[in-house]
């Protein structure tokens, strides 16, 4: 195995582990506040919507200045510091103002993480799946690790942890090869005119509204499980368990991601995924108990681990060389970003309203769409194409 493929994976593993020791447990952490699910998705939405600003301009930096490791390292270091200080006051501004903060460094060091695989070499590209399992991994056994310490000593572990893995985790990356200086294929800084290139391609348009409503759907589950296990008399330790059930039937399917590719056209992958989260979407809904919402994050496997390694693979056959970083971090910008933001505001109104069943059935109608749109992106651009990863 390549040196740099196995710096990946230990990378991925860490980092995610780290992520998760705070994104994981904040929507269980605002509840625990006694915030209304209106409150909490608008909470959230403004972390993710500081995040899209974090996204394009970490971008378009990356692009222009020619590298990705020194922009993730600084940001990795600002996102730490960020979250300390998020858990020393719970005055409702002081919190928003941080949370703004953490959503810009924390989306942007995800994106990048991503696309630091993607521009480091071929082989590191072609094994993205399985790079990104050894990621849901580290984010699973965080989950359950983290959650039975909070339950035990209470929030203000949070950051001390993270504090130890963000160490952890610059001692590991200040040695690996940045991407950008491995393969730059053009000597030119990219300009902001030429995201208009993005945007006139309506290929990567389309591809962006049908993961926009499934990145959606994603978010108002991983927004309302915790909610709904702390409803049904559910600990932090269960919250960590049904997360590491979701991760941990992540990463077959992750790590065979190249297998698949070879049997099946990532289009037909994508339209799969979304009938699965719209069966998903029903079943979460008429869920009863604590133990079947846990079994359901099982459906993990057949979701959201295609989703994320199609959306980066699809997005990449479609942008020119020169805008690569810059067309990874604007799609999860829209898809993850914008989409988080319209999926945390008008599902906790929803919730709020009609109730959490009824805002789960609705979001279901969504993932519909998105995979009518799937159905016709394939025959506009894929059913004559040969495949590429045969």
């Amino acid at each position: 195995m390549d040196q740099g493929l196995r710096q990946f994976k230990r990378m991925y593993f860490f980092f995610y582990f780290t992520v998760a020791i705070f994104w994981a447990f904040i929507v269980p952490y605002l509840n625990s506040l006694k915030i209304s699910n209106t409150q909490i998705g608008m909470i959230i939405s403004l972390m993710i919507f500081s995040g899209v600003i974090g996204q394009f301009f970490t971008g378009y930096l990356c692009d222009v200045k020619g590298t990705i490791k020194n922009i993730f390292i600084l940001w990795m270091i600002l996102l730490c510091i960020s979250v300390v200080l998020f858990f020393q006051s719970q005055n409702m501004l002081y919190m928003i103002m941080l949370i703004s903060i953490i959503g810009f460094f924390q989306s942007s060091v995800m994106a990048l993480s991503d696309s630091w695989v993607l521009e480091s070499s071929a082989q590191t590209k072609s094994n993205f799946g399985a790079v990104r399992a050894l990621g849901s991994a580290g984010w699973g056994i965080s989950a359950v690790v983290v959650g039975k310490i909070i339950d035990q000593t209470g929030w203000h572990m949070i950051y001390i942890l993270y504090i130890v893995f963000a160490v952890l985790l610059y001692l590991m990356v200040r040695k690996m090869q940045d991407g950008k200086q491995v393969e730059n294929t053009s000597p030119d800084p990219v300009r902001l005119q030429d995201i208009k290139v993005l945007f006139s391609n309506k290929q990567y348009v389309q591809l962006l509204l049908i993961y926009f409503l499934l990145f959606a759907s994603l978010q108002v589950i991983n927004m309302f499980a915790p909610i709904i296990i702390n409803s049904y008399g559910g600990t932090k330790f269960h919250v960590g368990l049904y997360l590491f059930v979701a991760a941990a039937s992540e990463i077959p399917i992750l790590f065979y991601a190249r297998l698949l590719m070879n049997k099946f056209r990532l289009s037909h992958l994508l339209i799969f995924a979304a009938f699965a989260l719209t069966i998903r979407m029903i079943l979460i809904a008429y869920n009863k108990t604590i133990f079947t919402l846990i079994l359901s994050g099982a459906l993990q496997i057949v979701t959201f681990s295609i989703i994320v390694f199609t959306s980066k693979y699809l997005i990449d056959e479609v942008t020119p060389p020169n805008l690569k970083t810059t067309s990874q971090m604007v799609a999860m910008g829209i898809y993850s970003g914008l989409g988080g933001i319209f999926a945390t505001i008008l599902s906790g109104w929803l919730a709020d309203s009609i109730g959490i069943k009824n805002m789960l059935l609705a979001q279901g109608g969504l993932c519909l769409i998105a995979l009518l749109f799937s159905v016709i992106y394939h025959f506009l651009y894929c059913s004559k194409m040969k495949m590429r990863y045969s």
